[in-house]
C-alpha cells in the first residue's frame, strides 16, 4: 500500500474518532484518536520530509514507534471495554 494511501486513510480516521472522544469523553476514544494522529504524522513526515533525522534515527521511524505504543494502548482499553461490557451483560 502506498505511504500516500495510508495517510488519507489515517487523516480520514483521526476526526471521526476525535469526534468520538470529545462527545463521549471516553478514554478509549482519545487512545485511538492519538494513534491516528501519531500515523497521519508517521505517513506525513515520510512523504514530505524523508531525510529528517534525530540523530541517526529517521523521524517517521520514532513516530511510527509511538504509534505503535499508542496502538497497544488503545487496543488494550478496547478489550477492557468489551470484557466489562460483556460481565454487565451476563450479571
Amino acid at each position: 500500500m502506498s505511504d500516500t494511501l495510508l495517510l488519507v486513510v489515517f487523516a480520514t480516521h483521526a476526526p471521526f474518532f476525535a469526534l468520538r472522544w470529545v462527545r463521549t469523553r471516553e478514554p478509549r476514544f482519545a487512545a485511538t484518536t492519538v494513534t491516528f494522529a501519531l500515523l497521519v504524522a508517521t505517513y506525513g513526515v515520510k512523504i514530505a520530509a524523508p531525510d529528517l533525522r534525530i540523530g541517526e534515527l529517521p523521524v517517521f521511524h520514532a513516530l511510527r514507534v509511538a504509534a505503535w505504543a499508542a496502538a497497544t494502548v488503545s487496543l488494550g482499553m478496547l478489550l477492557r471495554h468489551w470484557v466489562l461490557r460483556k460481565r454487565r451483560s451476563h450479571a
